[in-house]
């Protein structure tokens, strides 16, 4: 009896070493295929191991909690989505040249507003539930 306790001791402290072992080896090969990708991309992908504030995935609207964001347009997507958001979703700059009149034109760009935010050109609420919403 105190061989089979020993024994399911050592499985139980040995089976998630060597998972996080394994998951340690396989991240830098991730890490450098993403790096090949954000490096002929015409956005500004940052990757991120947590983000700091709920966030979705502009492609499958999931929450995400590791994955990548550009930090010209806004866009977020998860490690399964980045390849798909870097050839569907354009990048385009968060501000743009003002109108003639001194008005901004508005750029869009699909969820993450923080809640309760409010549109600095037309001052209407945005950003009302969280989850992937407005623009």
């Amino acid at each position: 009896e105190e061989w089979t306790l020993l024994l399911w001791t050592t499985v139980a402290v040995l089976v998630p070493v060597l998972i996080t072992l394994w998951c340690s080896f396989q991240r830098p090969k991730r890490k450098v295929q993403l790096k090949d990708l954000f490096r002929k991309s015409k956005h500004g992908w940052h990757y991120t191991d947590l983000f700091n504030k709920p966030t979705y995935c502009c492609v499958c609207s999931q929450p995400i909690l590791q994955g990548a964001f550009c930090d010209c347009c806004g866009i977020c997507a998860d490690e399964q989505c980045i390849q798909r958001a870097d050839r569907a979703l354009s990048c385009k700059e968060i501000m743009t040249q003002s109108q003639t009149d001194g008005r901004f034109y508005h750029q869009w760009v699909r969820g993450n507003v923080p809640l309760a935010s409010y549109c600095a050109e037309c001052k209407q609420q945005c950003g009302t539930q969280p989850k992937l919403c407005d623009y």
